[in-house]
């Protein structure tokens, strides 16, 4: 059926159909591109960070720093590097590839040299490469800021904010000088009991195990990680999508509209977004329980009882680093004040090199990407960064742009 669907949707967008501009043939291939779009596979699609390199906007060229079995560090190269302060993106490990956040990374790139986690699909990594779990997706966030050096900005989205403040104050503890020179933390469930939805309510009700028992499934033959236990990626995306059905039907009903009018422009943007919405990874077994666990069933940072490779975390150990934390406010995923409970966690910094911004009229990914993030919220982690290589201090309680750039 899918062949069948993709031939006739080629035939009718072919550039040499004398009737495809016509509203019966525009009509009829979007009857097949509907279906086909849903029957289809989503490949990690490319980064393609768009950047001003020598006075031009170009593709910025991306380079392999570092490689481990479940990620690579990549680096986005840009105009004067050697003098500009270094970023790690911190991306979330939740189902979706980190190209998803190419339009952060796109924002980083105008003042910072930009690096980024690139985890890789459990379905791609052999079983002879072992285990990964939360402690080591914390390992790998020690690891790549060690091969960074000093003075290095964390900023962590969405799922990695746990993770990296784990990291944060186990450098803290053996490796002081390593702490991040800043740490932002982007609409992250650091505790998941302030404002709960949907997604935090099904902990109260739902056995951790199962979860395990319907989730979790064994990658088949035909892959490098044929018999690792994974949670599927396809699992956590239909889990997003249901959550919030609303906008998706609305943007494909768009679609539809767009595509049979013949607005190649629209459509294009569809598209491209919903090529990489689609492409998932599958996460591992230990990962993803791991994670349930200790973050959204029994909250182990909040009530200090986080570890990390069996010993307890200390975060007041983190005293000399500016923590900033970003949440929008139409966030379904991780409400406000979810992510702001991490100034009551981390407490031994100082009041001035502390921050919290609220971008209302936002919802989850509009924390990290698209017009708002480039225009409004990029700007505050831009500025609180600064001031932080400034050794400034910074306001607290509500952080607004005015305040970052007096």
């Amino acid at each position: 059926m899918a062949k069948l669907l993709d031939v006739c949707h080629d035939v009718a967008r072919n550039e040499l159909n004398p009737l495809r501009n016509t509203y019966l043939n525009r009509a009829f291939a979007t009857a097949c591109e509907i279906p086909l779009r849903g029957l289809s596979d989503y490949a990690k699609q490319p980064f393609a960070v768009r950047g001003v390199v020598g006075g031009k906007e170009r593709v910025l060229e991306e380079r392999r720093v570092h490689s481990l079995p479940f990620a690579d560090l990549l680096n986005f190269k840009v105009d004067d590097a050697d003098s500009k302060p270094r970023v790690l993106i911190a991306a979330a490990l939740s189902g979706h590839h980190a190209t998803l956040l190419q339009d952060t990374i796109r924002g980083f790139a105008r003042d910072f040299d930009p690096y980024i986690t690139d985890w890789k699909d459990a379905r791609e990594v052999p079983l002879e490469a072992g285990d990964f779990g939360l402690d080591d997706y914390i390992a790998y966030l020690i690891e790549f800021l060690e091969v960074l050096g000093p003075g290095t900005h964390l900023v962590a989205t969405c799922q990695a904010a746990p993770p990296a403040m784990v990291a944060a104050a186990g450098l803290a503890k053996r490796n002081p000088e390593l702490v991040p020179a800043s740490l932002t933390l982007m609409a992250g469930p650091v505790d998941t009991r302030i404002n709960p939805v949907i997604i935090n309510k099904v902990t109260n009700v739902v056995p951790l195990e199962l979860m395990r028992k319907t989730n979790i499934h064994k990658i088949p033959a035909g892959y490098p990680g044929s018999g690792r236990r994974v949670y599927p990626g396809f699992y956590q995306l239909s889990g997003f999508i249901m959550m919030n059905p609303v906008p998706h039907v609305k943007k494909y009903w768009d679609f539809v509209k767009d595509s049979v009018r013949g607005d190649e422009v629209a459509t294009d943007f569809f598209r491209n977004f919903y090529n990489e919405y689609f492409a998932v990874l599958d996460m591992t077994e230990s990962f993803y329980m791991e994670s349930l666990r200790k973050i959204f069933f029994e909250h182990h940072i909040p009530k200090g009882e986080m570890t990390f490779r069996g010993e307890p975390v200390d975060f007041a150990a983190i005293r000399d680093m500016a923590l900033l934390t970003i949440e929008g406010g139409n966030d379904g995923f991780c409400p406000p004040g979810q992510t702001e409970a991490a100034h009551t966690v981390i407490s031994g910094i100082p009041e001035d090199k502390r921050g919290h911004y609220i971008q209302e009229g936002v919802g989850h990914y509009g924390v990290f990407s698209g017009s708002r993030f480039q225009n409004e919220i990029y700007p505050v982690i831009r500025d609180f960064i600064g001031k932080a290589e400034a050794g400034l201090d910074y306001p607290r309680s509500q952080v607004t742009k005015a305040s970052l750039n007096s």
